[in-house]
């Protein structure tokens, strides 16, 4: 049985014998608070550097946060993304978001939302927010976890 140093694996991340970090997939007003250093955040952040979460963006997440990207803020942008697994679009994901558009666009719910919590809901993982009415509006279909 291999211990110790035989268990890492590239990265930083343990595998084997070790506990599975738990897995959240984060909205973009969480990466936006962490761009802002806003404390509300920072436990979060703090479980993904000591290794015990292991954070998940959409790929729309990505492209958001790349759109408000100012000058200057390109290599921050990239190791702080480099963090995440980011995940692709598929088909299930743009059927979901498009079905859940017909449904609650009389709601508020936009396509971005729409998209990353259809994301969380296909990959299995609960969606990190402090969007409080889109975890009002979707809460029967994905597990959300809410913060100030």
């Amino acid at each position: 049985m291999k211990t110790g140093w035989q268990t890492a694996a590239p990265g930083g991340k343990a595998i084997g014998l070790m506990s599975k970090p738990r897995e959240l997939l984060f909205d973009t007003n969480c990466l936006i608070d962490i761009y802002h250093g806003r404390s509300r955040i920072k436990p979060w952040f703090d479980q993904i550097v000591d290794g015990s979460l292991w954070p998940f963006i959409s790929v729309i997440t990505e492209a958001e946060l790349w759109r408000g990207l100012r000058a200057g803020e390109v290599i921050q942008h990239e190791s702080l993304i480099a963090q995440f697994v980011v995940l692709p679009l598929h088909s299930e994901v743009a059927q979901l978001a498009g079905g859940w558009m017909q449904l609650y666009t009389a709601n508020g719910l936009g396509w971005m939302d729409a998209f990353i919590t259809a994301a969380a809901k296909h990959a299995n993982l609960p969606l990190l927010t402090r969007d409080k009415k889109l975890a009002n509006l979707l809460g029967a279909e994905v597990e959300f976890e809410l913060y100030d």
